[in-house]
């Protein structure tokens, strides 16, 4: 019933022109600013600064959005008349099902897995990550969106088959990896000052993902997040040398959790909080993960990445799927914190960096390091009157079964 209420409000709400200076923006249900729309709305900030830009943000989370920018309350009636009258959407999880695009304005879907071990849409049909109606969902992916951005042929492929979408998808890069790509040593100068690391620490990040049993049970099983990291500062220290910053990074739906990890492990630097996950991956020097997709952001800086997972034939079986097999991947796999040692101490560079080259190749990565400035343009090109076309980067489709 609520769907079907917001669909005769969007309807009712066409009585208002749409403003033609509007942009409205949403990143993972209003949780934080960062992802690839930060990137995107800065640099069209700069071509368009008289632009009326909108940021849905969730209250219960307490963040700042830049001064040349207003927000809205996600979820609200609102929020729903800010996407009735924007010229321009942009969104990195897709819009809801009940939403209703109308005739002269644009869409513009980014999602925000990369190169994502864990699967998507479609692609979880049967898995615990299976909860929601992909019919509609997956009706209004195909049938919106002007484009999906993506960075890589593994990508490009999810967006056609998981998300049965058959427009364009533009392979221009993900804009929150230009700043990894570009390299610029003041945005991981900047992280450091602004956590308190002194310049001459070396910083291990380490930052798993969420799993969908979390959720339907009510209880975390913190055991999958047992990385000993006292033990593996140690071996970092007798491997690489230097004095290291031990940083954890949980994913935002267990936000909560992250204030009684740091009561119990105060060797360790919580920076669930900290906003920008990219600038935070610029200062870092070795990463940890298990299935984020962080992983291969930070791979990028060709840095030493490994994945810890406890639980791997879970995840693969009961949880939402996986894409590759762990030991497919170009980082050393570890099942415990005796083989993490093991990964630690055996590392070759030169041998990881093969692995992750030859990776990305048959991956199809696509990295140009100025994708946010040229989705910015379209956008700019958009609100100006102009004309816009999107590149097609993948233009084999799949019949469409919804």
């Amino acid at each position: 019933m609520l769907a079907v209420g917001v669909m005769l409000l969007f309807y009712l709400l066409r009585v208002f022109p749409i403003k033609n200076n509007k942009v409205i923006v949403c990143v993972s249900a209003g949780r934080r600013y960062d992802d690839n729309q930060k990137y995107i709305i800065e640099e069209f900030h700069k071509l368009c600064p008289d632009a009326d830009i909108v940021w849905a943000k969730d209250p219960k989370y307490e963040y700042e959005v830049p001064e040349w920018m207003r927000t809205v309350r996600w979820y609200s009636l609102r929020w729903i008349y800010e996407h009735a009258t924007a010229k321009i959407w942009t969104n990195n999880c897709s819009v809801p099902d009940y939403f209703v695009k109308r005739k002269g304005q644009m869409y513009i879907e980014t999602w925000h897995g990369g190169l994502g071990i864990k699967k998507m849409a479609r692609d979880c049909d049967g898995q615990v990550g299976d909860t929601f109606d992909k019919t509609l969902f997956l009706k209004n992916a195909s049938d919106m969106a002007d484009v999906y951005i993506s960075n890589s042929d593994h990508l490009s492929k999810i967006y056609r088959r998981a998300f049965r979408y058959h427009g364009p998808i533009w392979k221009c890069g993900y804009p929150k990896n230009d700043m990894l790509v570009n390299g610029n040593p003041e945005d991981g100068a900047r992280a450091r000052k602004e956590l308190g690391i002194p310049e001459n620490h070396k910083i291990l990040l380490y930052a798993p993902t969420w799993r969908e049993r979390f959720t339907l049970e009510q209880r975390i099983d913190m055991q999958v997040y047992n990385l000993d990291l006292q033990r593996l500062k140690k071996l970092l220290t007798d491997k690489f040398g230097g004095e290291w910053t031990m940083l954890i990074r949980f994913h935002p739906n267990l936000r909560l959790y992250s204030k009684g990890y740091q009561e119990t492990h105060p060797e360790v630097k919580d920076v669930t909080d900290y906003q920008d996950m990219q600038r935070l991956l610029m200062a870092t020097d070795v990463m940890v993960s298990d299935y984020s997709s962080c992983i291969f952001d930070a791979a990028l800086r060709r840095i030493p990445c490994f994945t810890f997972a406890t639980d791997f034939e879970k995840y693969k079986y009961e949880e939402r799927g996986v894409y590759y097999e762990m030991k497919e991947l170009p980082f050393p796999y570890a099942k415990d914190n005796d083989e993490m040692e093991q990964n630690v101490k055996a590392f070759d560079m030169d041998d990881y960096l093969k692995k992750w080259d030859a990776f990305t190749i048959r991956m199809g990565l696509n990295e140009t390091g100025h994708s946010a400035k040229d989705i910015a343009q379209k956008m700019a090109d958009f609100l100006h009157g102009k004309k816009v076309t999107w590149q097609n980067d993948y233009p084999v489709t799949i019949p469409k079964e919804i």
